[in-house]
């Protein structure tokens, strides 16, 4: 629906149906039920989404999750697909957005009963989502962190040649920056999976990963040591041409 279908009948302006489609604070939970329902939203959306709007303005947001599946969460597609840059580091293993589907299948069923069906729905998922790295739009970029331990982890033996072939394609994608962290630089202190977004309109906010939860920070405060260790990663991290080379002798010919 165009937006002046919706604000028409309210007497709303065009900048606040804009406010409130990006997310933005200022929007009370009445204008938002009333746009849910104008929009014809599905019942169990229109619920998730009521409860998040009557939810504080305390600048964070978590939401749980299966165990290791942040997949699943609405929230993590609509952080990537309305994403300027992003910058991710998830230590030990090579980042979801760069994963093929075999390395994603065996993350996901670890610990995890075989037939599961919600390994499937993550997995595609997963993929999905990976699609905002083909049709990258003006402006868009995507740099990552990866330890050099996740290019020879022996529990990923049978999936890694296949992965790290994958990596070295999309290392040369112009608007992807891979970065190796060498296993010298490797801190067993700091093992906290996280990625910063920053929108079109320059917000920005960072998403902390646990087991079971995603945390959403949107203060610029709260986000402080995460971007100080983003800062420590961008000193000891080697050159994409050093990251590449890396790379490519990891892979078994």
């Amino acid at each position: 629906m165009a937006q002046v279908d919706i604000s028409r009948p309210f007497g709303w302006g065009a900048p606040k149906v804009s406010r409130l489609e990006s997310g933005q604070r200022g929007g009370s939970p009445l204008d938002i039920v009333t746009y849910l329902a104008k929009a014809g939203t599905e019942p169990a959306e229109f619920d998730r989404l009521r409860k998040l709007a009557e939810s504080p303005a305390n600048g964070y947001d978590l939401q749980r999750h299966p165990e290791n599946m942040p997949d699943l969460l609405p929230t993590f597609d609509f952080l990537h697909a309305s994403a300027k840059t992003m910058t991710f580091y998830e230590p030990r293993r090579i980042p979801s957005l760069l994963q093929s589907e075999q390395y994603a299948e065996v993350t996901l069923r670890h610990n995890r009963n075989p037939k599961d069906p919600l390994v499937k729905e993550a997995v595609q998922a997963r993929l999905a989502r990976q699609e905002v790295l083909k049709g990258a739009r003006y402006g868009f970029d995507a740099t990552f962190y990866i330890d050099e331990i996740a290019l020879h982890d022996p529990t990923m033996h049978s999936v890694l040649d296949e992965q790290l072939l994958q990596l070295v394609i999309t290392s040369t994608v112009p608007h992807c920056h891979v970065h190796i962290i060498p296993s010298d630089s490797f801190d067993e202190d700091l093992q906290t999976a996280f990625g910063l977004f920053k929108d079109y309109d320059d917000n920005s906010v960072l998403a902390v990963h646990t087991a079971t939860a995603m945390l959403v920070l949107e203060e610029a405060e709260d986000m402080v040591p995460y971007l100080r260790r983003l800062n420590e990663l961008r000193e000891i991290a080697l050159t994409e041409k050093e990251s590449t080379e890396m790379i490519n002798s990891a892979v078994r010919l």
